[in-house]
């Protein structure tokens, strides 16, 4: 299991879920079913969702037992799955936000910067790739996805970058795109500096951020009294749109926030999954 994906913040996510045996809990983004298996062994029954086949081809595989439930589908249909799996008033959801280990050490799936086609679909069925958005926007169209997805500085002039090589030769591997993002990027960065404009291109092809901003409050709705929330998100985009929603629904009356302030990985974690650096886990209590 451990060598598909590693699953960040393991301990925080059950202690801050509170699992009840017998209970009903969804796994909204199953990836290799760390959390899902965790929550079981603590005797919670799981509804396991993934838009990635690979995803649930290698849980149905792991699965012992009719605890977990295994779905394929995007969780904004959080609430159809749920409904037909008859997981509709339950103890705890979750929400892991990250690309799988698995995603990102599959070179033909595009998210990294290995000799990859620029796919970067989590739903291999969606019809728009990155390669599409890489050789198909304009300059201008371009500058605002990396300005606003990826919060990128550098925005206009890896645009025109790309631009110019297109008109040699379309944009077609990931290593290719990542090279010249490089030659085109400021010095004296931390971070491989492809690294925004991949997550930019990520969010874009999978409308990341419009799916969690719809999809939370489909959640919290599905949550009995005393069921939580627990969302763990991966850039600020993602946890400014959790904050943000979580506040709303605490201001009408009907939830408490659990976390005043994200909770991080340790540095323990860190030094065994480098991965879990950016992760925040947010957690809210229907009341």
């Amino acid at each position: 299991m451990n060598n598909y994906h590693i699953p960040v913040l393991l301990q925080e996510v059950l202690t801050n879920l509170a699992i009840k045996p017998g209970e009903l809990y969804i796994d909204c983004t199953l990836g290799g079913g760390g959390h899902s298996f965790a929550l079981i062994a603590q005797g919670a029954r799981v509804l396991g969702i993934d838009a990635d086949q690979d995803a649930i081809d290698h849980v149905l595989e792991k699965r012992t037992d009719e605890d977990l439930v295994v779905v394929r589908g995007n969780f904004k249909d959080i609430t159809t799955i749920a409904h037909e799996a008859h997981f509709e008033l339950v103890s705890g959801i979750l929400m892991d936000l990250g690309v799988s280990s698995h995603q990102l050490d599959t070179p033909s799936r595009g998210f990294s910067f290995q000799d990859g086609p620029l796919d970067m679909r989590m739903d291999p069925t969606l019809s728009v790739t990155a390669k599409d958005l890489i050789n198909g926007l304009t300059e201008k169209e371009l500058v605002n996805l990396f300005e606003k997805f990826g919060e990128e500085h550098a925005a206009r002039k890896i645009a025109r970058g790309i631009v110019e090589q297109r008109k040699q030769s379309p944009i077609q591997k990931t290593h290719e795109l990542a090279e010249l993002i490089r030659r085109s990027s400021f010095g004296g960065q931390t971070i491989h500096p492809a690294t925004r404009l991949f997550q930019a291109l990520r969010i874009a092809v999978n409308d990341e951020l419009f799916v969690l901003e719809t999809t939370l409050p489909l959640a919290f709705g599905l949550l009995k009294p005393g069921g939580r929330l627990a969302v763990i998100s991966f850039h600020s985009l993602e946890d400014r749109i959790v904050k943000k929603t979580f506040e709303l629904l605490a201001s009408k009356g009907g939830a408490k926030i659990i976390t005043d302030k994200p909770i991080q990985a340790t540095e323990q974690e860190v030094l065994q999954n480098k991965r879990s650096r950016s992760a925040k886990l947010r957690v809210i209590e229907r009341i």
